[in-house]
């Protein structure tokens, strides 16, 4: 069964990162899989929001309520510890990030681009997941650092 509150939730990111169309092209670049209809009963309650879509959209977005509320639920500080990467991981994991996203750039504004004089629905949708994720990275190099990580 879907949690209403979730699903209210997922609506307003969906709505917040252009709509049904944007978010399925986001899910069809970052999983090879999205459709609208699919998006559209995420939103509707009518379907469970997967984690895969909640993240998806929440990395594109910097936002982070569904998290937020996972994270909120009692069992999870104690059951599943959280791993911490080390300085060197994260500068490894954002080399790799940074350039999935100027690939995706580059390629939007290539000859194999269906219009390489802008970004298309998809291109955009791509690029703002992967600039998302570098963005995530950097984020967490910014905070072990802050932390007084060596």
């Amino acid at each position: 069964m879907a949690d209403i509150v979730t699903c209210k939730i997922f609506e307003g990111l969906v709505k917040r990162f252009g709509g049904v169309e944007a978010v399925a092209s986001l899910l069809e670049a970052r999983y090879g899989a999205g459709s609208k209809g699919t998006v559209s009963k995420m939103c509707a309650g009518q379907l469970a929001v997967t984690v895969d879509a909640a993240i998806a959209v929440e990395d594109a977005l910097q936002c982070y309520p569904i998290t937020d509320r996972l994270s909120d639920r009692p069992e999870s500080s104690s059951r599943f510890p959280v791993r911490v990467a080390t300085l060197p991981e994260l500068a490894a994991e954002s080399i790799l990030e940074t350039s999935e996203a100027v690939g995706v750039i580059l390629k939007a504004f290539s000859p194999s681009s269906a219009d390489p004089t802008c970004l298309t629905d998809e291109e955009r949708g791509s690029a703002l997941k992967e600039l998302g994720e570098a963005r995530a990275v950097l984020d967490q190099m910014i905070k072990t650092i802050e932390a007084g990580a060596a």
